[in-house]
């Protein structure tokens, strides 16, 4: 065979192994706990605030490829409304894999309730209560693993729901999973507090959409079936958000440079961690090594006295 034949026949073997190898991790591709792709053990929902979220990030470090959330970008988000009583509103994530030809997507949905009231949110009237007022807020993200996975557990906890819109990034200007958490987190400091009137779930959801959208703007428009459906209770418009989704805009800049920051310092303890951890084995060693040295050094004591 000569060798031209056989460097293309090594190429094509190499081809193909790479796409068998993105078809095997499309189905059963690495896990990462704040985005799982895939629940080996079935569907299991995970809960956080959005602020212990965004922190589990950027607490993350692969001493191969570094930070993977940074590398987990927005493919869509959705924006759906609950349908029976009391209207709650909420967001769906589906963020891409890391691994490039890799196809698996991680479903993440956020919104807002009142601190305390759990998962019931269908069903509990405490959303438009008087009494909810100017109490803290829970904004919280579930996570559910693959689409497939999340389907009934989306039902499970929001249904009978309607999706209003959907917004697709393009992957050169959609934003990482980091980033989504660090907007997340400023919406939420952007008012901790639930309030009744001013910021309920339809601000939030509202609030995110629209910060997000802004920041990583895209050339298509969003498909939105129902636009005029979003943030209203019973048909009563709730108000624009136009001067927080500003203000959280304006603040992001300055908040994913803290991030940044936050990374790098996350990356030089956990090299501290192995260096550390790497001399404590040496110093475990040293005496067996020493040994070794010093048997060594009569071996070859022997071996000159014997003139070899």
């Amino acid at each position: 065979m000569s060798l031209k034949q056989d460097r293309r026949n090594h190429s094509w073997i190499s081809r193909f192994l790479a796409s068998l190898r993105r078809v095997f991790m499309s189905e059963h591709p690495p896990g990462l706990p704040a985005l799982r792709f895939h629940c080996p053990h079935g569907p299991d929902v995970g809960s956080a605030s959005v602020m212990s979220w965004c922190s589990s990030m950027a607490d993350s470090w692969d001493k191969t490829h570094g930070n993977l959330y940074s590398k987990c970008l927005l493919a869509r988000m959705e924006y759906s409304k609950c349908a029976g009583h009391p209207e709650h509103e909420f967001l769906v994530f589906y963020f891409s894999h890391w691994l490039d030809g890799c196809s698996a997507q991680a479903v993440v949905s956020a919104d807002r309730a009142v601190q305390g009231q759990g998962r019931s949110l269908k069903q509990s009237s405490e959303l438009i209560s008087p009494s909810s007022s100017d109490t803290n807020a829970y904004d919280s993200v579930s996570i559910y693993g693959s689409p497939r996975d999340a389907a009934p557990q989306l039902q499970v906890r929001y249904a009978p729901y309607s999706r209003l819109c959907t917004f697709d990034f393009p992957s050169s200007s959609a934003p990482s999973a980091l980033q989504v958490s660090t907007v997340l987190s400023l919406v939420h400091r952007q008012a901790p507090a639930y309030d009744l009137y001013e910021n309920q779930c339809y601000w939030f959801s509202s609030v995110v959409w629209g910060s997000l959208k802004e920041l990583f703007p895209s050339d298509e428009e969003s498909d939105c079936e129902n636009h005029r459906a979003r943030a209203r209770y019973r048909g009563v418009a709730l108000g624009s958000p136009t001067e927080d989704i500003e203000a959280v805009c304006a603040a992001y800049q300055t908040e994913w440079q803290k991030m940044l920051e936050t990374v790098e310092q996350t990356k030089h303890h956990r090299e501290a961690e192995v260096a550390q951890i790497r001399h404590e084995a040496l110093a475990e060693q040293q005496p067996e090594i020493d040994q070794l040295r010093q048997e060594i050094d009569q071996l070859r004591a022997r071996l000159a006295a014997h003139n070899l």
